[in-house]
């Protein structure tokens, strides 16, 4: 057991399947007794657990010293689980292209039994052949590195990259990529081929983040959902309060589907849920949504499994949630009418929150010491624009700017009922 600002740390990490492969002596800790509060995040994509561990260290630091009265009886959790930031994503990185040789071996760590293929992926990247075969190729392989289920229906934008026609998919692949170009041929003509290798990288992205997504569904349902059952059986004194960022938030959002059907109200052991810059669909607890195809969101039944507030942050300055996850999502919009409807049909938690009936109420977020007045069984829009806004990637926005201590009082707020 470590400590951060004077609250007791422990870490759980995961494997890509739920697996529990180290505890950190939490469940000892907890069955000893003296814990009441406890405060589980999870990060989202990254491209290190040191990196993770740093997240954890900021937000907790920031948490201990609004907690008061009940900081005795708290301790802090952080998750580790099998994600990873696209190299050409992460704002520390160098800023310019990655070759493919690159982009494979940063990634091959996260994807173990793929080297090979992602081995063959960079080489077509750099070589970029003009031969139709080997995009059909490379799209075949790059849709092998996604092998955790979806989970959610309303995800049915994403996986349409999966099985939609190569031409297609590159096609959109080549309009998203934000560097490269359509080129031209000796005559000065448009080389098709350029075209559409030039949405390379921007299928691999897909592909990538597409698993890290779905994986972390699968750690949240089959991982931290059953730990959580087994930490606070039926009658426990203790409090749980989640937390997540980017995929984390869909992780500790699917625990609740782990959760044994007994779970709800004062029976279930989670306080409060604090989702920030959630990346995954904002109608995941929704029933009805809009989507004629998919009548309820994955979590539309578990809402009561949470015995307090329900929070997410949203901006638009979180250009990761606000663009690239409708737009990554187009190959699924016939139905739409419009832009608009793109992005309100297949929009990101992190760009406008919960979209459910009844609504949510939508309050901007406040430095500490407000009173939000938050209450059990309803979900709140914290509106960050004036707090989460600064640019820290081309690709995604503000997505990442989250240490603030306007983000963690929300948190206190909502573990304070």
């Amino acid at each position: 057991m470590a400590a951060i600002a004077g609250l007791p740390y422990y870490e759980l990490t995961f494997a890509a399947d739920g697996t529990l492969t180290a505890d950190g002596g939490l469940p000892a800790a907890v069955a000893a007794g003296g814990i009441t509060h406890l405060f589980i995040f999870s990060h989202g994509w990254n491209d290190s657990v040191q990196t993770a561990r740093g997240l954890y260290q900021a937000m907790f630091k920031m948490l201990g010293g609004m907690l008061g009265a009940d900081k005795p009886t708290t301790a802090v959790v952080g998750l580790i689980w099998p994600s990873l930031l696209f190299p050409e994503d992460d704002p520390a990185g160098p800023g310019t292209p990655s070759t493919g040789a690159q982009l494979s071996a940063a990634l091959a760590p996260a994807f173990p039994g793929k080297e090979n293929d992602l081995a063959a992926m960079g080489t077509l990247l750099d070589q970029q052949p003009q031969d139709a075969s080997q995009l059909v190729r490379f799209h075949q392989l790059a849709s092998g590195l996604v092998t955790s289920p979806a989970l959610a229906p309303e995800d049915a934008g994403p996986a349409a990259a999966v099985t939609a026609d190569t031409s297609a998919v590159f096609g959109q692949a080549a309009a998203m990529a934000k560097t490269g170009g359509p080129g031209s041929g000796a005559q000065g003509l448009p080389n098709p081929f350029q075209a559409l290798w030039s949405g390379g990288k921007e299928v691999l992205r897909s592909m990538s983040y597409y698993e890290m997504k779905n994986r972390a569904g699968v750690i949240g349902q089959s991982g931290l959902g059953p730990l959580l059952a087994s930490l606070a059986p039926a009658g426990s004194p203790l409090r749980v309060h989640l937390m997540g960022h980017s995929f984390g938030a869909r992780l500790v959002s699917f625990a609740l589907t782990g959760l044994p059907p007994t779970a709800v109200g004062a029976a279930s052991p989670v306080k409060s849920l604090s989702l920030i810059q959630g990346a995954f669909s904002h109608f995941s607890f929704a029933r009805p949504t809009p989507c004629s195809a998919v009548p309820a969101g994955a979590l539309a039944g578990v809402l009561d499994r949470v015995d307090g507030p329900l929070l997410s942050t949203f901006t638009a300055a979180d250009r990761a949630v606000g663009w690239w996850y409708p737009a990554a999502s187009m190959l699924a919009h016939q139905d739409a009418q419009s832009l608009t409807d793109l992005d309100y049909q297949w929009g990101g938690m992190g760009h406008d929150g919960f979209q459910q009936s009844p609504a949510g109420v939508t309050v901007p977020l406040q430095p500490r010491g407000h009173d939000y007045g938050f209450a059990a069984g309803r979900c709140y829009l914290l509106d960050a624009n004036k707090v989460i806004c600064a640019n820290q990637s081309a690709f995604s926005g503000a997505h990442s700017d989250i240490q603030h201590p306007e983000v963690v009082w929300a948190v206190r707020s909502a573990a304070a009922g």
